[in-house]
């Protein structure tokens, strides 16, 4: 098995990949995908670095913006580049560097635009998280996705690489999320997590299409059955049950929807598969009650030329359908911005555990008593 993987890596990345990458012996690694991350990179890698994250796995996909050489002066970066097409082979570099080297590892699989966070941050650093998730027999840990935006227009910002994203972004939408599980075959071939969170800004502001509106029935479960703050079942019998009751409400849902949450925290083992991006994996594991969440930077004073980038590229999923969904708005987020009257401030975690968008069982509320320093 080691020598098929070696194989894969060499035709991914050459043999320097294969055989060349140094890592700390303990400690989270990071692997990130990237393509002209250059602005973002320097306060990327100072909030990961505050967390204590050990080293970053960097795959470059043939950047122009200068991110290689930026990212090349860093002592605890690894810089892989590839010009191979970013949308064929996303899942497969992740999991080939998994398979190589970080064979039950905590891994955490940001992407450049998001800033991970949980309960606990900024005080208790990310060994100590899975520490605790170690302790609990959990492999993983689920997040949702939470857009960040200013409160104004776009075009007044003027962000520079290094500023802090969250003072210049520290709005999100405190409501219009549900969790509610897959559709079709996608959700039968990748098993964790069982729910997944949609809605939000996205859907605010930019995928709404459903084939019928919403009668009182699709209200009520989506307000209770499929809220943020529902659990999700674990057995299989619930899981169809889950599906069921999911099947009356789905056409009046926009359709395709942007899912938004990920397993970014995962304790890699020999095989997994993701589902495109970090998503969902192809197996059912063991994932925490506690939810972080990925503060999602999208919306900087660079979103126009990223969202022009995106379409020229169609790198992303339906040939950057949901870029188009941008596209059409943009004026309108240039001139008048994303901030309404639902927007909530972020002033931390229990901004993010109010609204639902983060969870603290019990069990780790009292870990963290016991944990964290004072």
């Amino acid at each position: 098995m080691a020598d098929k993987i070696r194989d894969r890596l060499i035709e991914a990345f050459g043999t320097s990949v294969a055989d060349g990458l140094t890592l700390p012996a303990d400690g989270v690694v990071a692997v990130i995908l990237a393509y002209n991350e250059a602005l973002r990179f320097p306060f990327f890698l100072e909030h990961y670095r505050a967390l204590g994250v050990r080293h970053f796995i960097v795959v470059d996909n043939t950047s122009t913006d200068g991110t290689g050489a930026l990212l090349a002066a860093q002592p605890d970066v690894s810089v892989i580049p590839t010009e191979k097409p970013y949308k064929d082979h996303k899942s497969e570099w992740r999991q080939l560097l998994c398979e190589r080297y970080l064979q039950d590892r905590w891994v955490l699989f940001p992407d450049v635009d998001e800033l991970f966070v949980y309960p606990g941050w900024p005080e208790l650093p990310i060994d100590a998280l899975t520490q605790y998730l170690d302790e609990g027999s959990y492999r993983a840990l689920f997040t949702p996705m939470v857009d960040m935006y200013p409160q104004g227009p776009l075009k007044d910002l003027s962000y520079r690489a290094g500023d802090s994203f969250l003072e210049t972004c520290p709005w999100f939408d405190a409501e219009g999320y549900r969790y509610n599980p897959l559709k079709g075959s996608h959700a039968k071939r990748y098993k964790t997590p069982a729910r997944h969170v949609f809605g939000g800004t996205r859907e605010r502001l930019f995928h709404q299409a459903a084939k019928r509106p919403k009668t009182l029935f699709d209200k009520l479960l989506l307000s209770t059955v499929f809220s943020l703050r529902a659990t999700a079942p674990e057995s299989v019998a619930g899981r169809k049950l889950d599906h069921l009751l999911f099947k009356p409400v789905k056409n009046a849902l926009p359709s395709p929807a942007a899912v938004q949450s990920k397993i970014p925290l995962l304790k890699w083992d020999r095989g997994y598969r993701f589902s495109g991006g970090v998503h969902g994996i192809d197996r059912q594991i063991a994932v925490a009650p506690d939810w972080g969440v990925l503060l999602h930077f999208k919306y900087l004073d660079d979103f126009e030329s990223k969202v022009s980038e995106a379409l020229e590229r169609r790198q992303h999923t339906d040939n950057a359908g949901h870029y188009r969904d941008y596209n059409a708005q943009m004026s309108r987020l240039i001139t008048e911005g994303l901030h309404y009257p639902g927007s909530a401030l972020f002033s931390g975690v229990q901004s993010l555990i109010d609204c639902g968008l983060t969870r603290e069982s019990k069990a780790l509320a009292a870990w963290l008593q016991l944990n964290t320093k004072t």
